[in-house]
């Protein structure tokens, strides 16, 4: 039997699209393109989310706003939708196509949901029409007035959906898939997005942050940014005045803060909106993270994260409970500090690779053994 090559078992491994390496920059960029990014599922009862918004799941009620803000209040150029759902929408959700907040620059007009939809409230303005495209099931009537907005989906329609167009295209296994290009938008997502917040807490700290009484020291800082690291302790003080902090930060200045512990609640206060598109929280260690108001863009990608007040600025979360909205700017400071993929396999790549490198030698060994007929 002939025997691959160790260089042609390493390239066929490193070449496959299943091993495509995590990219922290790709994941800043969709931090600065998305207001809001849920792994799994997105919970709503009303409130909004300004700009656009990718989720896993939606389970919404009392009308949820999506795409009520404006590009001028600061989101970079996307080809994302307003919304996004890998899965199913429940519940009833209200898409601002063309809405503009008082002021010119449209977020979007389309959302797309891979799974089924229960209800959608088209709130559409300056003649600006709105579309919803669904893989599955539209589950309940809803009003679509077909003269300003447009619905296509993939499955089965509920009665009194006048206006709706079936396209078995959009449907699984179809020539357009939703669900599948959701998925696998997600799936990329959430590599990078994790990528990136493992990036963020490696990077060399100029200090401890065990009091916000005292403003951070810039002086170490270097390429545009700093990077602190936060106590619990910190920021669990109910005396906390985070604004505090932030009195000395250079103009242009990116701030970093990698925020320790696993169970977290916000009891200070943080209320200055001059930090919402340039200082980037960052809990990589968090698994739960309950917010009061807060101010700049929060990384939790491991984390059932919930909020009572308005978030200014981009969210990641695994889960996340909008009990308070969403407000643009995204993030919108410096990329120095996440340079563009160096080629160095992840570690799934190493591992399916070394264990190709031992099946190999196991063949080898193998053949070496094997009696010789005299």
């Amino acid at each position: 039997m002939r025997l691959l090559s160790v260089a042609a078992i390493a390239a066929v491994l490193v070449a496959s699209p299943a091993l495509a390496m995590p990219d922290p920059a790709a994941g800043l960029q969709a931090m600065r393109e998305l207001n809001l990014v849920v792994f799994d599922t997105l919970t709503t009862n009303g409130q909004e989310v300004e700009g656009r918004s990718f989720v896993g799941q939606l389970a919404a009620s009392n009308f949820t706003n999506f795409g009520i803000g404006n590009a001028s209040q600061g989101a970079a150029s996307s080809s994302f939708d307003v919304l996004s759902v890998v899965g199913n929408a429940s519940g009833a959700f209200r898409l601002k196509a063309g809405y503009q907040n008082g002021a010119s620059g449209i977020v979007g007009t389309t959302a797309s949901v891979g799974g089924n939809v229960h209800s959608v409230d088209f709130n559409t303005t300056g003649g600006v029409h709105g579309t919803l495209l669904a893989g599955g099931n539209l589950t309940s009537s809803f009003n679509i007035n077909s003269n300003s907005n447009s619905v296509r989906y993939g499955g089965t329609a509920a009665s009194g959906l006048n206006g709706a167009v079936k396209d078995t295209s959009l449907s699984p296994g179809g020539a357009n898939d939703i669900a599948a290009g959701l998925q696998n938008q997600m799936h990329t997502l959430q590599a990078n997005l994790m990528a990136l917040s493992s990036q963020l807490a490696t990077l060399p700290s100029l200090g401890a942050i065990t009091s916000t009484a005292n403003a951070l020291d810039y002086s170490g800082a270097q390429n545009g940014y700093a990077v602190f690291t936060m106590t619990e302790a910190a920021f669990e003080n109910q005396n906390a005045n985070f604004d505090l902090l932030f009195n000395g930060m250079p103009s242009g200045m990116t701030t970093i803060i990698n925020v320790l512990g696993t169970n977290l609640v916000e009891q200070g206060n943080l209320n200055s909106k001059l930090l919402n598109q340039s200082v980037l929280w960052n809990f990589n260690q968090a698994e739960s993270l309950s917010l009061k108001g807060f101010h700049g863009s929060i990384l939790a990608p491991n984390a059932d994260v919930s909020n009572s007040s308005a978030l200014e600025g981009s969210i990641v979360a695994r889960n996340f409970t909008l009990n308070g909205e969403i407000h643009l700017g995204t993030y919108n400071g410096t990329s120095s500090f996440s340079p563009p993929p160096s080629g160095v396999p992840e570690p799934a790549s190493w591992a399916m690779l070394l264990f190709g490198f031992g099946t190999l030698g196991a063949l080898l060994r193998r053949r070496r053994e094997t009696p010789v007929a005299a």
